[in-house]
């Protein structure tokens, strides 16, 4: 399956389920099954604090970084532009909202004009991280025997070049 390494505490945002779209300044075609790797960059302090408030204000707390480790598991939906994604997520076949609504992802993501929304579906948290090696863009991991939770599917996606939004 392909995999994205992420930054903390980006990373943890999206296995906790707070970030469900990944902004990048590059697109992909890609579509399909997709781990999350936390980085073992340090976690950027600022950052930290400023979504420890976010998520203080709204009664949660940060989760815990798992620093060089796959954390959760997913499904690459859709790459739209960042200056079209509350338009074009709704042109998505399920349409796509964030579950904490768009003013929290928009306070977790980078929607500078220019960038790439990718919309994250049916994000799994692992129960056991693994630990790898990241890299940089997309790349391929093998997840070990048993890692994947049993609802998560490693089957490449079905996907024409014509059912692309945003492209």
């Amino acid at each position: 399956m392909k995999a994205l390494t992420l930054y903390e505490p980006w990373a943890a945002l999206v296995a906790a389920g707070w970030k469900e779209v990944e902004t990048r300044d590059w697109y992909t075609s890609y579509r399909g099954p997709l781990a999350i790797h936390a980085s073992v960059h340090p976690a950027d302090k600022v950052e930290t604090s400023r979504l420890t408030f976010l998520l203080g204000s709204k009664g949660h707390v940060l989760p815990e970084f798992q620093m060089g480790r796959v954390v959760a598991v997913c499904r690459m939906a859709a790459c739209v532009p960042t200056a079209l994604v509350g338009i074009r997520s709704q042109q998505i076949k399920p349409q796509f909202s964030p579950k904490h609504g768009w003013e929290v992802e928009l306070q977790v993501g980078n929607y500078d004009r220019g960038r790439w929304a990718w919309i994250l579906r049916d994000v799994q948290r692992l129960e056991t991280p693994v630990f790898v090696r990241g890299q940089r863009k997309l790349w391929d991991w093998t997840p070990p025997e048993g890692t994947l939770p049993p609802s998560v599917s490693t089957d490449p996606a079905i996907s024409s070049p014509a059912s692309k939004v945003g492209v």
